[in-house]
């Protein structure tokens, strides 16, 4: 297995070491599970604003269309309050997500990427 490893001895006769092109990542476990934590958390905050985002659109159309009936403006409006509540949930996760990430893991970066806390 020797014969195939490539070492380049400096004048002194020692390997060097030879390093990849800079900014090239490196891999490892060290930086590949925080990276797909984070993908993870991206996308389940991406989906859950979509979903509540389309939930509100619901419910907006549905008090369009209740025709002044009470009980159909009434599920039209908890359709609403219930989007508009999850809305708040999918903002308050994301900036705990990022003030976990920041406080116990040091990380600057933040979560969704363009967003900075």
């Amino acid at each position: 297995m020797k014969l195939l490893a490539l070492q380049i001895p400096d004048a002194g006769g020692a390997p060097i070491n030879i390093n990849g092109v800079g900014g090239m990542p490196q891999g490892g476990i060290g930086t590949t599970v925080p990276n797909a934590i984070k993908l993870g958390l991206n996308l389940l905050i991406l989906a859950a604003l979509f979903l509540s985002l389309l939930y509100l659109v619901w419910g907006g159309i549905n008090w369009l269309m209740s025709e002044g009936d009470k009980q159909k403006v009434n599920q039209a409006r908890q359709k609403l309050v219930y989007a508009i509540l999850g809305l708040a949930v999918v903002f308050l996760s994301f900036l705990m997500v990022n003030v976990f990430y920041w406080f116990f893991l040091g990380d600057t970066n933040p979560l969704i990427y363009g967003f900075n806390l």
